[in-house]
């Protein structure tokens, strides 16, 4: 039987899977009780993707009472298989616990962990996997995701150059490099990581689109929009592609039926990319544009000569897209009509707020803030990539802003009061008014936002709308995973909103030099702050 099951072994290790689960099937019906067997077949069950019939060979093993950490931890593949995440999370512990050793379960466990952004947790577990097996890319290159989680960046780079060192073709590892490098403002390296795993794989399409975001803010448009294309094969995006069976347009002229230009990507990205809208319709007078439900109102007033219609109803009802010959994504107008940086244009705003709503909301707070300008503020952002490093506590404006004879609105989308009360405590007052609701009403808020003297806020939402509108505006701005490609590598100015002036961190994660310029420019700026009358 011992050489029965050598010879089953052999063949499994040669890759010839059908001949080893017929050699190991054999041994157990001669011997029911061969535990190397069953478990060999269920290795090879597994990855002929059938965990199923997997799982009842492990089941059985684990029923007779085994110990051995092997059997555990490819139980725990079993259940990975088939989506259960707590049953395969539970077997890969038990399998570190029965061998402190075992790198193949520790290494599993901490993807687990990661997975479910237990981090520290996934940290020690991948510490032990490297300790247990040093010669293992993979492990290494999924400690490195975890430590940039935990940004430990200068550790995830000497983790992520570990399985380089050890694997110099793994191309995930290469533009995961290339993400941590991004991270510490280090673009110059990150690009030539992005480029030598494009050469590694021409069709690598995380590398595509990373290099369009660090060729987009470095101002290389025209290179870095072609890349930008490739968003749409990422999982991101690749759900997203509504439109992309009806043909698409190439920037030409159309002289007959409609031209749909759809959204895509957040609010805020919506509204950048639609300052690109009066520069194409050269192609047709007959344009649609499909944007999110609650900017239809706000579009449809700023781009009269477009008809405006929400994605919802453009999803729903096929009578919309009747006369459509052509389609676009709105983030892919730039290729047609922005080059270079030259080419945008000196325009001053582009949307156009209700006046009537925008002078209600300013005689409203004129009447407390009397001579003292209204100064808007905005302090957190959702995004779940850049988000955190993005946001900026309001009790930590509260020294920059504290004793300045100004009235502060509250112009932060979500519920903020909490954030107001730790301000307050800080000694700086925001008024919130009850009647904005900033995520839902997008009309009233661009009203709101227009009835400002001043914005001044981190790159979220509120900073797109106050650019548009032409109000002028401060964003705080993030460095390193905080930055976003669109504002571009111009120290304080932003081409697509000439209203706009940036503060940039020095570093990435430093706000006090950003916080110490705005309150000297804050102190110069409220002496000739105008009363603007709308």
């Amino acid at each position: 039987m011992r050489a029965t099951l050598n010879q089953a072994i052999t063949l499994h290790l040669a890759g010839q899977t059908r001949e080893a689960i017929t050699s190991y099937e054999n041994i157990l019906a001669a011997d029911p009780g061969s535990a190397g067997a069953r478990h060999g077949l269920a290795v090879l069950l597994l990855q002929s993707q059938q965990p199923n019939d997997a799982l009842e060979h492990l089941e059985k093993l684990v029923a007779a009472g085994t110990d051995d950490a092997d059997v555990f931890n490819t139980l725990g593949i079993a259940h990975q298989q088939l989506d259960d995440e707590v049953q395969a999370l539970a077997q890969f512990r038990i399998a570190a616990a029965l061998d402190p050793h075992h790198s193949k379960a520790l290494a599993n466990l901490g993807v687990f962990l990661h997975k479910k952004e237990d981090y520290g947790q996934a940290e020690s577990a991948f510490q032990r996997a490297v300790d247990a097996d040093p010669n293992n890319a993979e492990t290494y290159y999924n400690y490195g995701q975890t430590l940039r989680a935990l940004h430990k960046l200068g550790d995830a780079e000497r983790a992520t150059r570990w399985a380089l060192s050890i694997s110099p073709a793994h191309i995930l590892a290469r533009v995961d490099l290339g993400i941590t490098l991004t991270a510490q403002g280090r673009l110059a390296e990150a690009e030539e990581c992005y480029r030598r795993a494009l050469k590694l794989n021409p069709g690598t399409v995380e590398a595509h689109n990373l290099l369009a975001h660090i060729l987009l803010n470095s101002g290389r448009l025209e290179e870095g929009w072609a890349e930008f294309e490739w968003r749409w094969y990422t999982p991101k995006f690749a759900a997203s592609q509504s439109f992309h069976t009806l043909p698409k347009w190439h920037g030409e002229r159309l002289e007959s039926g409609s031209l749909l230009v759809w959204a895509e990507q957040g609010v805020g990205d919506q509204v950048m990319y639609a300052s690109m809208l009066p520069d194409i319709l050269y192609a047709k007078p007959n344009i649609t544009l499909a944007c999110a439900p609650n900017l239809v109102p706000l579009f449809s007033r700023s781009f009269p000569d477009t008809k405006v219609v929400s994605m919802l109803d453009l999803k729903s009802d096929p009578e919309l897209l009747r006369n459509v010959v052509a389609q676009v994504p709105i983030g892919s107008l730039g290729q047609f009509v922005r080059p270079d940086i030259s080419a945008f244009p000196k325009r001053a705003s582009f949307l156009v707020a209700g006046h009537g709503l925008t002078r209600k909301f300013r005689d409203i707070y004129k009447s407390d803030a009397g001579d003292r300008p209204l100064i808007g503020l905005s302090w957190s952002s959702n995004n779940k990539l850049t988000g955190e490093a993005q946001s900026l506590g309001l009790e930590r404006w509260a020294p920059t802003l504290y004793g300045k004879a100004a009235t502060f609105i509250d112009l932060q989308y979500g519920d903020t009061s909490g954030d107001l009360a730790r301000a307050k405590d800080a000694g700086l007052s925001v008024f919130s008014d009850p009647e904005i609701d900033q995520l839902t009403d997008l009309d009233a808020f661009a009203a709101q936002v227009a009835a400002m003297d001043l914005v001044i806020t981190i790159s979220n939402t509120t900073a797109h709308i106050a650019g548009a509108l032409g109000v002028p505006c401060w964003v705080l701005m993030a460095s390193g995973p905080g930055q976003n490609w669109y504002w571009f590598l111009d120290p304080r100015d932003s081409p697509w909103y000439p209203s706009i002036r940036l503060f940039r961190q020095a570093k990435p994660g430093d706000w006090s030099g950003v916080l110490n310029t705005v309150k000297e420019a804050l102190t110069e700026q409220l002496t000739h702050v105008p009363d603007i009358k709308r």
